[in-house]
């Protein structure tokens, strides 16, 4: 059973050759270079949202069926 997200979880990565830091928190995900303030930011609503298909454009309803 996966744990509730309680408290900051921060992981490097290496992006390119250079160090990142991941920043995983209960408000979204944080991407800042090492040694560096500021980075880009996502929160869970922003990136649940960036995965839905606009209705208006008539775009693919994810149910990875046809139309046939």
């Amino acid at each position: 059973m996966p744990l509730p997200l309680d408290k900051t979880l921060r992981r490097e990565v290496l992006i390119d050759g250079a160090p990142y830091t991941v920043t995983i928190s209960p408000l979204g995900v944080r991407l800042v270079r090492k040694g560096f303030r500021k980075g880009r930011a996502v929160s869970w609503r922003a990136l649940l949202a960036l995965g839905e298909p606009d209705a208006a454009a008539g775009g693919d309803d994810g149910d990875g069926g046809g139309d046939a």
